[in-house]
């Protein structure tokens, strides 16, 4: 009986285990980055740690976080035009470096874009 019951343990394990890592990674969303720029602000915390403004777009919206270069100089600047997966939280988004290391950032804004289709004559 226990033999039974362990077999039908070791059938069932790895589906469940499946399941809830395709759960958990379905949260993560392609992302484009679409715009960076040092943000200005009169209370910084270090003055030689830049803070910047970088834009993002997910599916129809345009989420602007506050980040720092993930290694600490200013490649953060290059990132235009590359894409992310993150995950889109109610204040913060987080997303992986090329180095597997998570980072969250504070979402300053969300506006939803706008398409603008032209009229052919």
């Amino acid at each position: 009986m226990q033999r039974l019951l362990l077999g039908i343990l070791f059938l069932f394990l790895p589906a469940v285990v499946l399941a809830q890592a395709s759960a958990a990674s379905s949260s993560y969303r392609p992302a484009t980055i679409t715009r960076v720029k040092p943000h200005l602000s009169a209370e910084a915390s270090d003055p030689g740690q830049v803070v910047y403004e970088v834009s993002v777009k997910v599916n129809g919206t345009t989420y602007v976080v506050l980040t720092q270069s993930p290694f600490g100089d200013s490649t953060i600047l290059y990132t235009v035009g590359r894409e992310v997966l993150v995950q889109i939280g109610d204040k913060a988004i987080i997303w992986n470096d090329i180095l597997g290391q998570s980072h969250e950032a504070p979402i300053i804004s969300r506006d939803p874009i706008v398409e603008i289709s032209k009229s052919q004559k």
